[in-house]
């Protein structure tokens, strides 16, 4: 029988991102018996749905080669399936969402197999537009649409970046490290059930001031860690960053980046570049600051070659990011300068690739320096948020300082 593992390695690869009760849920069927498993391993799952779409009598003993069988791989709401509908040799193979359905009819059923590998073989990009229809099902794609995706991650940091700098001093050199910690939860949908993932962001930055308050270049190369449903995958960013003062109380700013994510367990990667300009302009009282930050960034996913195809996502998204945050000086000062409450608004719209939560709302609170501040050597702020959007949910708690 020929060996169709690379191929479903292909399927894995493309659509691994994508998932149910686990990244990966195999059913197979045969007359009334059904047999189901789920995983979160992408290597387990090809090769148990390698067996059980090609070769049923590997999970149903009583399997004599005639009768009428299928295997789904579903791939968090999106199916995959290989059958024979009836008792003859007659394969189909089918991708219900994009409307795909190819029947293969040799004499025997391992020659239907032989020309579904000789179709696969011929169509390298057979599996981009699948790729493209997950990433508006999938409540926890790595690439976007969720609090813990790639794009997500670095839409939050690129308009940090931009609206707060590091608050340098002229010719200054800083380095800022901190952590952010994200608990997402998903909606049901007509899809998939609710799911969640927990995520770890690091953000790393180096920041150098050219010569007055808020004129500096800032490099950052955060890292990140995400566990989804049981399968954990990891993250990368280069980003770097410029920011003028217009006067002493409006910046603007532009920033590049390449970000890359990748998971063994779901045995797949991604990259992404992004662009984005932002402005934050502050007004001043007695104690106070209330602060107005822009965003406006371009998000869009590399196509990737593998193994001879070519996957190419399709994911392009203009995000609009905009908030308000309102600081009160307290009655605490750390080497002269004084700590303040804050307490912020952010909204984000993605438009372009439609993604499975394209619209947020946030609110937060957060306690340290004073964001203007020169006088000490560290600045720190840690604080908690949550955030409400299309189709989830999620808790923020984060903190770092700028030394």
């Amino acid at each position: 029988m020929p060996n169709f593992k690379p191929i479903l390695s292909l399927i894995a690869l493309a659509l691994s991102t994508y998932g149910h009760a686990a990244p990966f849920e195999i059913s197979s069927k045969m007359g009334g018996q059904t047999q189901s498993s789920s995983h979160t391993d992408a290597d387990q799952s090809v090769n148990l749905f390698y067996k059980q779409a090609l070769k049923p009598g590997s999970i149903f003993s009583n399997y004599t080669g005639k009768e009428a069988v299928s295997s789904t791989l579903n791939l968090r709401g999106l199916p995959i399936i290989i059958a024979y509908p009836d008792g003859g040799s007659k394969l189909v193979f089918s991708i219900p969402s994009t409307g795909l359905n190819k029947t293969f009819q040799g004499r025997t059923r391992e020659q239907s197999q032989a020309l579904f590998l000789k179709y696969f073989s011929s169509t390298p990009d057979l599996l981009s537009e699948p790729s493209t229809h997950l990433i508006e099902l999938s409540p926890i794609d790595l690439i976007a649409g969720n609090s813990n995706s790639l794009m997500s991650r670095g839409v939050s940091l690129d308009a940090q970046t931009l609206w707060f700098g590091s608050d340098a001093a002229p010719d200054e050199q800083r380095f800022s490290v901190g952590i952010n910690y994200t608990h997402m939860q998903s909606s049901a949908t007509a899809q998939v059930r609710a799911m969640n993932s927990d995520g770890i962001t690091l953000p790393l930055a180096y920041a150098y001031n050219l010569g007055q308050a808020n004129h500096e270049l800032i490099v950052s190369a955060p890292l990140g860690y995400t566990d989804a449903e049981g399968s954990k995958s990891y993250d990368a960013n280069l980003g770097l960053s410029y920011r003028y003062p217009v006067n002493s109380n409006w910046t603007l700013g532009a920033t590049g980046s390449a970000r890359f994510t990748g998971s063994n367990d779901l045995g797949t990667s991604a990259w992404i570049g992004s662009a984005a300009i932002g402005s934050s302009y502050v007004w001043e009282g007695d104690g106070w600051h209330l602060t107005l930050g822009n965003m406006l960034g371009y998000y869009t996913a590399f196509s990737m070659h593998v193994d001879n195809s070519t996957f190419n996502p399709d994911i392009a998204n203009t995000v609009f990011r905009n908030g308000l945050f309102y600081s009160l000086d307290s009655q605490w000062e750390v080497s002269g300068d004084p700590l303040s409450w804050e307490i912020y608004l952010i909204n984000t719209q993605y438009t372009g690739t439609k993604l499975f939560s394209n619209h947020q709302n946030e609110i937060g609170v957060s306690f340290g320096q004073q964001r203007a501040g020169h006088n000490s050597n560290v600045d720190f702020r840690g604080g908690v948020s949550y955030s409400k959007g299309e189709n989830l949910e999620s808790w923020q708690v984060n903190f770092g300082a700028w030394f």
